[in-house]
């Protein structure tokens, strides 16, 4: 498979949860010491969607997985002229739904001059699809995933009602017939930004 487009990178933000709880017991016998390790868990625990010390809203609440190096090409079988890729994956870890946004797309290197079309889709927690434009990019929301526990609503939703993690993918087309006898390399970045949503499902009003 020769790659006529590639390179793009997504720039993204991991969130961490709690230290985990360890007991065990030693008899100590006819020795004057005796070791201790203590792990200690402070603060909050973004993966558990009853935390009760985390403002509904914050920024403390983003737990999100996803791949931070992306490629998009072409293939001779199409005369390189539909754009495609793998298929990558976002995971929310959180408690809270999370609302993904693109927030910028830079060409860093090259150009999309001989490039028709060029979009990024994926699937949100409804299964809906949602794209956002590349080439004539302009900022907006992308999607929106579920809880950790598959919830929207934490009070209201079952267990696994919706979507927390999806995959997405890029597509589009070429000029007709400019890559057939060429071959350019360009360079991206691609800033995703995450909001996290109330324990409703809904945006947390400023």
């Amino acid at each position: 498979m020769k790659k006529i487009l590639s390179g793009l990178l997504i720039i993204g933000f991991l969130g961490g949860g709690a230290a985990s709880i360890h007991a065990a017991e030693e008899n100590v016998n006819g020795t004057n010491s005796a070791s201790i390790t203590v792990n200690g868990s402070l603060g909050q625990d973004n993966e558990d969607e009853n935390a009760p010390n985390i403002d509904e809203g914050s920024d403390d609440w983003i737990n999100v997985t996803l791949d931070t190096a992306n490629i998009f090409y072409t293939t001779k079988d199409s005369q390189h002229k539909t754009i495609t890729s793998p298929d990558y994956t976002i995971t929310n870890n959180s408690g809270r739904a999370v609302k993904i946004s693109a927030e910028d797309f830079t060409v860093t290197s090259g150009n999309l001059d001989n490039v028709d079309a060029l979009k990024i889709s994926g699937a949100d927690y409804s299964a809906a699809e949602k794209s956002v434009d590349l080439k004539t990019f302009a900022e907006g929301e992308f999607l929106t995933l579920a809880n950790n526990q598959g919830k929207m609503n934490v009070d209201t939703d079952a267990q696994s009602t919706h979507a927390n993690t999806t995959t997405y993918k890029y597509s589009g087309t070429t000029k007709d017939e400019y890559y057939k006898g060429k071959a350019e390399q360009t360079a991206h970045t691609l800033t995703l930004a995450f909001e996290a949503l109330g324990k409703d499902g809904n945006p947390v009003a400023p």
